[in-house]
């Protein structure tokens, strides 16, 4: 086994015990209702953060306008018309891969 494969194994282990240890320790435990509704904001906040990032920096660089901000806008719009998740990833993906082609 080599080093690398060695701390990737550790790596896992840890994190999945960690995540065990939470949902064992807190089984019981009741969350309030208003703390519960700040959690459920987490996931779509990173999710916001990190399409942002990727939309408008390339390398730490901010992006030329271009094509990635056309499909951006585009999955923008089917987000706001379908409030689907699927489809809106589903939109962006394809609007990129077909501007980058015609470019």
């Amino acid at each position: 086994m080599t080093a690398d494969l060695a701390i990737v194994l550790v790596v896992a282990v840890g994190t999945l015990a960690m995540r065990a240890s939470m949902v064992t320790l807190l089984a019981d435990v009741t969350i309030a209702p208003r703390v519960e509704q700040a959690l459920s904001l987490v996931a779509p906040a990173v999710l916001a953060g990190l399409v942002a990032q990727t939309l408008f920096l390339d390398a730490g660089e901010l992006r030329p306008f271009g094509t990635w901000y056309l499909a951006g806008a585009i999955a923008a719009v089917v987000a706001w018309r379908t409030r689907s998740f699927g489809w809106t990833l589903l939109a962006g993906m394809v609007s990129v891969w077909l501007l980058e082609a015609v470019r």
